[in-house]
């Protein structure tokens, strides 16, 4: 691959990048509206983004052709880019020591005002560049404060990244904080070239920094669509648990309508999608639904039913860990048998069901089994065969 050929694939790859933090941003957007907590890291990504969008030649082409052109759209560039870097390490640090770091945005604001003052005593320039020859425009003091600032905040970033999210114990926030400190990682690596083309104008520099500019982009927009990837995929192992457990709950409701909380839309096939309400609630709601039914069978299931029904299934081949699942799933049918058919249940107390565990989590896991154990042949063979053998003649 030749230089040339870099270059043009680093470009492809900064606009994609461009392109998915502007996504990012749409995004989160509603989000950011409602939370004051995650609106300045927003707003700080939105800075990345323009500042990055106005590094791609083509953007800035289209605005000179809209404007008179001027040197005010790359130092509008560099001084979002300085902005975007004081707000990310903010969020950084208030991620890992729960409060802002207001000192930072004093900081940024006297890098602004210097940057902007060195830019309007310099001679007359039109962009803010390193030429393969010569010296940077608009000034080589400018250069120096600004790769020297954004050199050191992504520096202390990607350490300050790397470092909190080894002690976090949430996945979300050390997938969030590794992100963010692969795109300080880009950034400085960005920075770090072009303090070295400043000295040494070495050709292969200018055709490595559209990729570096590229992973960054792609890396930041990642790490604001984490929260957003986090919520999506328990949206969708809600729906997973859901859609496991509706047979078995359909099947209860019908047997023992009395339980049923509310009027929803179960019946119909993935209806919880239709249905008003957050889908954890739908979820806890059909957990208690499905054990109140549970104790409200347990009553038409004599002792001995349920001594028949652990020895036949002891000695089947299943997994041990199976085995109460297969146990519930089988005397569930035979008790729903038993009060279709009219029987009254019994007047003395029985034992408590098993529930499948202590907490919710856990519950819903046996319960998934129970479903599954309840569509098996061999436990609705059992299941009749039993039905028929205690049912009085």
């Amino acid at each position: 691959m030749t230089l040339s050929d870099l270059r043009s694939f680093g470009i492809e790859l900064e606009t994609a990048g461009v392109a998915c933090m502007w996504l990012a941003v749409i995004l989160r957007a509603p989000t950011a509206a409602r939370s004051r907590e995650q609106r300045p890291l927003w707003l700080a990504v939105m800075g990345a983004a323009v500042a990055v969008t106005f590094h791609l030649e083509w953007v800035n082409e289209l605005v000179h052709q809209a404007v008179t052109p001027t040197h005010l759209t790359a130092l509008a560039r560099n001084l979002f880019g300085v902005l975007a870097s004081a707000a990310v390490l903010d969020f950084v640090l208030m991620a890992a020591r729960g409060r802002h770091t207001y000192s930072l945005y004093g900081f940024a604001g006297s890098v602004i005002a210097t940057l902007t003052w060195l830019d309007t005593t310099a001679d007359s320039h039109l962009h803010h560049t390193i030429p393969p020859a010569g010296p940077p425009s608009p000034t080589t003091a400018y250069w120096a404060v600004l790769v020297t600032v954004n050199l050191g905040t992504n520096v202390v970033c990607a350490a300050a990244c790397w470092w909190y999210s080894r002690a976090s114990h949430n996945p979300s926030l050390r997938a969030g904080l590794r992100l963010f400190g692969l795109g300080a990682f880009f950034a400085g690596a960005y920075w770090l070239l072009s303090a070295l083309y400043i000295g040494i104008r070495l050709p292969w520099i200018p055709s490595t920094t559209p990729l570096l500019l590229g992973c960054y982009a792609l890396a930041r927009a990642s790490a604001i669509c984490v929260p957003l990837a986090t919520a999506t995929a328990l949206t969708l192992r809600r729906m997973r648990l859901l859609r496991k457990l509706q047979p078995l709950w359909r099947d209860l409701i019908n047997a023992v309508p009395e339980i049923h909380l509310a009027q929803t839309h179960q019946h119909r096939r993935l209806g919880y999608l239709r249905s008003p309400g957050p889908l954890d609630l739908h979820l806890y709601r059909t957990v208690i639904e499905i054990r109140d039914a549970i104790l409200s069978l347990r009553s038409y299931i004599p002792p001995t039913v349920l001594n028949d029904v652990l020895t036949h299934l002891a000695h089947t081949t299943s997994p041990p860990a199976d085995t109460d699942p297969h146990v519930t799933a089988c005397w569930l049918r035979i008790a729903r048998h038993t009060k279709a058919k009219g029987t009254p249940p019994l007047h003395t107390n029985p034992a408590p069901p098993l529930l499948g565990g202590t907490d919710l989590p856990s519950e819903i896991t046996f319960l998934c089994h129970v479903a599954k154990a309840d569509t098996s042949p061999h436990i609705r063979k059992l299941a009749t065969h039993l039905s028929h053998q205690h049912t009085p003649t």
